[in-house]
């Protein structure tokens, strides 16, 4: 017989945000998918879009499993929990590892596609990455996985702070790129790129932040409260930031001195720029 947490309307709000979520990431879908045709089909497989299906059709995996979990919290506990709470974690993190991958290639982009600057924050990234993993086993080790509900430990408080680690230290690379570098060249091109980074960037740390505080705070049957949410803004805003880079892209080469032929039309872009020097954004060698 399992022993769960007595909270049934905590887990009952739990299992509401995951069927949530997974609404939100089934509607975001069907209106990108557009978007997904036009940029990464009929194009060669490579790590770019490598990445970019783990992180778009990965997380549906993710959210399924977390409306399972969820619901079955409510019902007691769901059966050999241990296996699948090992399985769900691995999903989960590799999902948000994706979308973390691409917030790195958009800032690798808006710097200039520096080398060394990718390979410092590919390492970072992967240090970050490996102490996730670590504690994430550590803590379905000491919660005591065989309640079988959706409870997360308070361990993971600390993997959502190393999240928003890296993802406040790419917002300041790009905050710097901005505001420093291109500040005299005033091209609309690189302020539209670098503000849509940030924006993104800034909601993926907000919802990073409220998870970690809910862990900390919160009743045990409602630390996994966010945990739908998390998936989703991961996978909704990485799959924006491939498009947006595939539509830099195609502006620049549409390019012909200082006039934009294209008009470009994108959900996250909040503003198309008129004018750009094309010397300036240069995509072909990233």
């Amino acid at each position: 017989m399992n022993v769960y947490f007595p909270d049934s309307v905590g887990f009952q709000t739990v299992a509401y945000t995951s069927v949530a979520s997974m609404t939100v990431l089934l509607f975001d879908f069907i209106i990108t998918f557009d978007s997904e045709v036009r940029w990464t089909w009929g194009r060669g497989w490579g790590i770019m879009r490598i990445i970019f299906i783990v992180s778009r059709y990965l997380p549906f995996l993710g959210l399924g499993m977390t409306v399972y979990y969820s619901v079955g919290s409510t019902h007691g506990g769901i059966p050999d929990d241990g296996i699948f709470t090992a399985l769900y974690d691995g999903i989960r993190w590799l999902g948000i590892a994706a979308a973390e991958l691409l917030l790195v290639v958009r800032t690798y982009v808006v710097w200039g596609c520096d080398k060394r600057f990718l390979t410092l924050t590919l390492t970072f990234t992967t240090v970050i990455s490996a102490a996730v993993l670590v504690i994430s086993d550590v803590d379905a080790s000491e919660s005591g996985d065989s309640t079988g509900v959706f409870v997360a430990g308070r361990n993971t408080s600390v993997i959502y702070g190393l999240l928003m680690l890296v993802e406040l230290v790419l917002m300041t690379l790009t905050l710097y790129k901005r505001f420093k570098p291109f500040r005299l060249d005033g091209s609309p091109l690189v302020a539209t790129l670098c503000r849509d980074g940030i924006i993104s960037i800034l909601c993926i740390t907000l919802v990073s932040m409220a998870n970690c505080i809910s862990v900390i705070l919160l009743p045990p049957s409602y630390t996994a409260l966010l945990a739908g949410p998390q998936l989703v803004a991961h996978s909704v805003l990485a799959s924006r930031i491939l498009f947006n880079l595939r539509e830099m892209s195609d502006l620049q080469d549409g390019v012909t001195n200082d006039i934009i032929l294209g008009v470009v039309s994108q959900p996250i872009a909040f503003e198309t720029p008129p004018y750009t020097d094309p010397e300036l954004w240069d995509f072909t060698n990233c």
